[in-house]
């Protein structure tokens, strides 16, 4: 638009000045020579003139535009026309100030750009120069990673242990190349297989529960190519990605051989104990059937047998008499008595050698065939038990197989046993000569005062009575039944004119009388009798109030096997006669033991002694009755 009005003008000038002088040039050529001469020169002049003035005119806007572009060119983006010589050079001029100033910000934002693209380019070269020495460790460190998976490849190749990896699914991912030692199976083999196929049912819910974290070692049994169980201890690593469970990471060593050797420990150390705890109830000191009963069950359940039992062998008759069974099948039928063939007896008596025979060729009741049947079980195990040379019984073991691991268990116990029923027959020999030799003595202290004979053993009785009522331990009953026979043994170092005395005794009498408990204690300490029976007959005559002798004791100071003895001593004291007095009845002895319940007597021994009289006041009648007609 602006080109085509200047464009305009221009013609319109030009033209005007063209026909300006092309009319000057008209009168030239009409006027003289004279006068064309001054008018061509002031043609001329005014051409010359005109032309610069329009010439001038005409350039300043292109000038001024020149300038501005030349202004900006250099960078001086501030630069603005300002041209109104006519109205087009006008709208030229604020095109031009707008370019300049779209320029300007065009600029600026170019600067600001080109700021921002040194500072990154800056931040860059540091950021490569990071990069540069971050690659120059990351070769480094590729290098030592290539060193260590190197030397971790050897360690896996090379260790004694099955590594393996698993995906949550158990399905392997990886395992060493030692599972070909142990399992048979190439890694080939294996990677993309289910580790549960290839361990056994208990195994596989153990594996469930180390990828539940539950476990995280256990013992694991892995099955070989050729079916065979491998017995390994597993350590496990649960993997996880993001708190994800995404596999598990075993290591896996072969402890089969050492299972097994811990087992024949565990074997052996059981048969020491065995015979270590036969070895203790031997010396136990209890009755004898109750520790063979104690020997049979321990070893029917180390030898897991259904029945065991101990003969005793009588040559005489040729039998095998029953003393202890133990074992599942006790409660059944058992033969008390059997007979073995002549044969077997002969081989048994005398070559002494454990035998094993077919359930059917040995003497049992019909009556648990049935169940051995049901039992499984086939055969019978025979060991001598053999003392002196001699053989004194057998013990029977009944088995599922016909053969026995712990034959040295068998012989070591037999010997135990043999020893045993031995010294059982000795002890009671000798325990019948001391029981003996105690009645002596306390017949000796009776024999002086026919009324009080027969008291020392009628204590004994009462005494025992009550022990058994109160639970005590067969052992324990005995000691009372011992302590019963000897209370008054240390009459013996009381005068017999206090002894004897009829009448009532003075104060100094019953002072020198209340000795005889302490004169017993001394007596009987040096033939070792247990403390309990000691302690019994020293301390019979205290009182649970404390007015009692010699020492003054009360309450639970007072032993209760005294205690027993003191209501056993008083109630037979009550009912027998004496010189000075007729005894009182049974019903009233019990009466009176009631009445002092709590003060002279121990309200625990009397309410044992009231409820054997509400329940077995027969039994106090005989004891009563029965020394009774022995010393008439």
């Amino acid at each position: 638009m602006f080109r085509r009005e200047y464009r305009k003008k221009l013609f319109v000038v030009l033209f005007g000045v063209s026909f300006f002088v092309y009319f000057l040039s008209l009168v030239h050529f009409l006027s003289g020579f004279e006068k064309r001469i001054f008018i061509g020169s002031l043609i001329l002049l005014i051409s010359m003139g005109l032309s610069s003035f329009l010439s001038k005119k005409l350039s300043e806007p292109i000038e001024k535009l020149e300038e501005g572009v030349k202004r900006i060119s250099q960078g001086d983006f501030g630069y603005r026309l300002d041209v109104k010589s006519s109205q087009e050079f006008e709208e030229l001029s604020k095109s031009f100030n707008f370019m300049a100033q779209q320029l300007s910000y065009a600029y600026e934002r170019l600067k600001e750009q080109t700021d921002n693209l040194i500072r990154q380019n800056e931040e860059l070269q540091e950021f490569n120069a990071e990069l540069e020495a971050s690659y120059e460790q990351l070769e480094a460190l590729t290098r030592e990673l290539e060193l260590s998976e190197r030397k971790y490849r050897l360690l896996v190749e090379n260790i004694r242990d099955i590594l393996w990896v698993t995906d949550k699914n158990f399905i392997i991912e990886f395992v060493n190349s030692r599972v070909v030692r142990y399992l048979n199976y190439t890694p080939q083999e294996l990677v993309g297989k289910s580790l549960l196929e290839i361990v056994d049912e208990e195994a596989k819910e153990t594996l469930k529960n180390m990828m539940e974290g539950k476990v995280r070692f256990a013992e694991v049994s892995f099955r070989t190519k050729d079916g065979l169980l491998l017995l390994t201890e597993t350590h496990v690593k649960r993997l996880k990605v993001d708190e994800e469970v995404i596999g598990l990471q075993g290591i896996s060593r072969d402890i089969t051989e050492t299972y097994y050797i811990k087992k024949q420990i565990e074997e052996k150390n059981n048969e020491i104990l065995a015979i270590s705890d036969v070895g203790r109830l031997i010396t136990s000191g209890s009755d004898m059937k109750e520790v063979l009963k104690a020997i049979v069950e321990k070893v029917a359940g180390l030898l897991n047998s259904p029945l065991c039992a101990v003969r005793e062998y009588h040559p005489s008759s040729g039998k095998f008499l029953l003393l202890a069974k133990g074992g599942e099948l006790k409660d059944y039928p058992v033969s008390e008595e059997i007979r073995l063939s002549e044969k077997d007896i002969e081989e048994l008596v005398t070559s002494k050698e454990i035998k094993i025979k077919d359930v059917d060729e040995f003497p049992h009741s019909e009556k648990v065939t049935p169940i051995f049947r049901a039992k499984d079980v086939y055969s019978v195990v025979v060991v001598p038990l053999v003392f002196g040379g001699e053989t004194k019984g057998i013990l029977t073991v009944w088995a599922s197989t016909n053969t026995v691991k712990n034959m040295s268990l068998l012989r070591s116990v037999a010997s135990a046993i043999s020893l045993a029923m031995e010294n059982s027959k000795l002890y009671e020999e000798i325990k019948k000569v001391y029981i003996k030799t105690i009645e002596a003595l306390a017949y000796a202290i009776e024999a002086k005062d026919i009324h009080t004979k027969g008291h020392s053993m009628r204590v004994s009785q009462y005494a025992a009575l009550i022990g058994e009522y109160m639970g005590f331990s067969r052992e324990k009953v005995e000691q009372l039944r011992i302590a019963g026979i000897l209370h008054d043994i240390g009459k013996i170092g009381i005068r017999d004119s206090i002894l004897l005395k009829k009448g009532k005794l003075t104060q100094q009498e019953y002072e020198a009388m209340k000795l005889h408990p302490e004169i017993a204690r001394k007596i009987l300490a040096p033939i070792d009798l247990p403390k309990e029976i000691l302690e019994a007959i020293a301390k019979h005559h205290e009182r649970y109030d404390g007015k009692g002798y010699p020492y003054g004791l009360k309450g639970e100071e007072i032993p209760i096997e005294a205690a027993i003895l003191g209501v056993a001593d008083a109630f037979d004291a009550m009912t027998s006669d004496r010189s000075y007095r007729k005894g009182m009845s049974i019903e009233e002895a019990v009466n009176e033991v009631l009445r002092n319940k709590g003060t002279q007597f121990h309200p625990e021994v009397v309410d044992v002694f009231i409820s054997i009289y509400m329940n077995e006041r027969h039994r106090l009648e005989e004891i009563k009755n029965q020394v009774l007609e022995s010393a008439s």
